[in-house]
Formats: C-alpha cells, structure tokens, sequence
C-alpha cells in the first residue's frame, strides 16, 4: 500500500485546541501490540467518521497547571479531557481525544512504538 506524501489535515475541532508546548521528537509508546491499535483506531474511524476523535488513556504525569492539549506523536497532538482513573499498576491515567486518523497514519509511519506486555498469570 503506497503512502500519501502528507497525512491528511487534522480535524476542524482541532483548530480550538491550545498549542501543545514545544515539539515532539520521539515516537510515542504504547503497551498495546500494533495490531489491537491499529484496530481500535480504525474502528473509530470506521464508526464515527474520518476526522473523528479517539478517546485514549495516558498514564503519565499531568500536575494541576499541565496545559490541556500535549503531544501524542510528532505532529499530531492530543487533549486533556479532565477525566482519570487509577490504572492497573497504580498510576493514574488521564482521558486524552486524539484524532483518530492521524494517530492510524503516525502508526502506519513508525511514530508509534507499539511494547506489548502480556498480561500476567
């Protein structure tokens, strides 16, 4: 499958959000294998629409004056939502709204670094 040169444009509702600070180099992490991502964000888009927004969890540190919208990858940011939770390990894990599209395209691009663990007997 051959790649477009550019990503397509990120969703209108994004034009809203407050700039993440700084730029992000580093692809992002997560524990879930590429596969299950692919197809959790595929079915977003597949269900709502091509700029729909996915809803993720991020576990790391936000303190109280954290700016509502940071980086997920290079290039695509994410927002706050205000919600948490304790995450299995303990840590809390904040609700952040990615577009869902450019996080399939940073996937397909190696801007995700997909870690899956598996789950422990």
């Amino acid at each position: 499958m051959m790649l477009p040169d550019r990503p397509p444009p990120l969703p209108e509702t994004l034009l809203d959000w407050p700039a993440p600070q700084g730029q992000k180099h580093q692809p992002a992490r997560w524990l879930e294998s590429a596969a299950s991502s692919r197809e959790f964000f595929e079915s977003v888009v597949a269900e709502k629409r091509e700029d729909a927004l996915a809803s993720i969890w991020n576990d790391a540190p936000r303190g109280p004056g954290a700016r509502l919208t940071r980086w997920f990858c290079p290039g695509v940011p994410m927002h706050a939502t205000g919600e948490q939770t304790l995450g299995p390990t303990g840590r809390t894990r904040h609700r952040f709204l990615v577009p869902a599209r450019a996080a399939l395209l940073a996937l397909e691009r190696g801007l995700v670094t997909c870690q899956h663990q598996p789950e422990e007997a």
